[in-house]
């Protein structure tokens, strides 16, 4: 389970290297080594045919759409990019982005009155979903 020891930085540089000689693959975020192994008939067991892939010169890497791992990091990096653009007037001194869990104190811009929570939490389900008790709204103050 490669999330178990994923920093909880926001931003995280990946560094994958490959010995071809040796089959040896490293997988490291933010210089936590997550990966450390050999590759084999025994680790590479859902591809019967790894070696066509590993056994050339490799200029590239992605994640194939079947990968599970894809879907576990993406969960895992998940962040909030701004707040939702239908929350007009709405303002946070917050600097995105920011990660999943994070939470953001929010405003009303001047001469408008917040109703609703004035704290929200970055993203349940993707990177523009807010969790709140009462979803924050601005109203204008007639003066």
């Amino acid at each position: 389970n490669l999330s178990t020891n994923l920093p909880s930085a926001v931003n995280k540089v990946w560094r994958f290297s490959y010995n071809q000689q040796t089959q040896d693959i490293k997988i490291s975020c933010n210089d936590v080594l997550l990966v450390d192994t050999t590759l084999s008939d025994d680790v590479c067991t859902t591809w019967n045919n790894w070696r066509t892939y590993w056994e050339r010169d490799v200029t590239k890497m992605f994640f194939h759409i079947v990968d599970t791992a894809f879907e576990q990091f993406c969960t895992e990096l998940t962040a909030c990019n701004g707040l939702p653009a239908s929350w007009s007037k709405i303002t946070t001194v917050t600097t995105f982005p920011v990660a999943k869990g994070t939470v953001l104190a929010v405003t009303c811009d001047t001469g408008y009155q917040l109703s609703g929570s004035n704290e929200v939490t970055c993203g349940q389900n993707n990177y523009t979903s807010y969790s709140y008790e009462s979803e924050p709204t601005c109203t204008w103050i007639c003066k």
